[in-house]
């Protein structure tokens, strides 16, 4: 889990403050593409939001060739959400 810059989310009628990330692999078929289970969560951990992202080609291939894999990933994810690491 990652600390993330305060961002809001429109979430059953209400507006929720997210401020961690929480991401795992749920695939990877060790060649060409693989899934992130992602959830964006409040203080308390609580789910606001959770969703799926595939990473495949040059993004697969580069994905944890310059530095740990782990935090390459959660570096990947905040870019395609457009959020911010904290």
């Amino acid at each position: 889990m990652k600390t993330i810059l305060p961002l809001d989310i429109w979430s059953n009628g209400e507006t929720k403050v997210a401020v961690c990330l929480r991401l795992y692999v749920s695939y990877d078929d060790l060649n060409s593409q693989a899934a992130f289970q992602y959830a964006l969560c409040d203080v308390n951990n609580l789910v606001i939001y959770e969703g799926q992202i595939i990473i495949d080609g040059t993004t697969y291939l580069n994905w944890g060739t310059s530095g740990d894999a782990n935090q390459e990933a959660y570096t990947i994810a905040a870019n395609i959400l457009n959020i911010t690491l904290a």
